[in-house]
């Protein structure tokens, strides 16, 4: 059995949902991906002391740094990026704010020890259900099928995804970067043309 209680305060005005994306918008993530497929991968011994370490760091940081930063610019949408992993998260968000977004897979932060198990196989069994539930929605284009795996990748205490106006986008990604240094500009928002929701490029 386990319970959770939140209490607090929130100014409805200030409140960002992951529904909200506008065309138009930059996409910014805020850490790199992997953590599931390394963790995986350490279960059977096959990742190296050093790289646990930086993702055992990568996981105790938290995101209050980047959301100081986001809240004094016009981010219309933001979530974090946890089990779904991040198309999982994404296809969320577009299909929430009746929008499609545009990844750029060169820009995202794949943690590279992450691709190399993938792409020997080595995938957590949330990989599979989060391709199974978005799958459908992504235009995969030519991207390696091992990229798409850590795409898919369900996170531990992962980073934001943040839908930022574009005329916003460089001040937050240079405010960002000196406190937030794996924050990534990687897509944009586009109306929604019908049928798929993601497209990697």
């Amino acid at each position: 059995i386990y319970g959770l209680a939140v209490t607090g305060f929130v100014d409805p005005r200030r409140m960002l949902t992951n529904s909200a994306a506008r065309p138009g918008d930059a996409l910014i993530l805020t850490k790199p991906l992997g953590i599931g497929v390394l963790t995986t991968a350490a279960k059977a011994d096959l990742v190296a002391e050093p790289v646990l370490q930086r993702i055992y760091r990568q996981m105790a940081a938290l995101n209050r740094a980047a959301r100081d930063v986001m809240v004094r610019y016009h981010v219309h949408a933001c979530t974090d990026v946890t089990g779904f992993g991040l198309l999982g998260h994404a296809c969320e968000m577009a299909q929430g704010s009746d929008v499609e977004v545009e990844l750029h897979v060169a820009d995202i932060d794949l943690i590279p020890e992450a691709v190399e198990q993938a792409r020997m196989g080595v995938l957590p069994a949330g990989m599979y259900r989060n391709r199974k539930f978005a799958e459908g929605y992504v235009d995969a284009g030519g991207v390696e099928l091992c990229r798409q795996d850590v795409l898919y990748d369900p996170q531990t205490a992962g980073g934001l995804l943040m839908a930022v106006a574009p005329e916003d986008a460089p001040a937050l990604m240079a405010e960002l970067t000196p406190c937030v240094p794996s924050a990534q500009r990687i897509g944009t928002v586009r109306p929604y043309g019908g049928g798929k929701r993601i497209f990697l490029r």
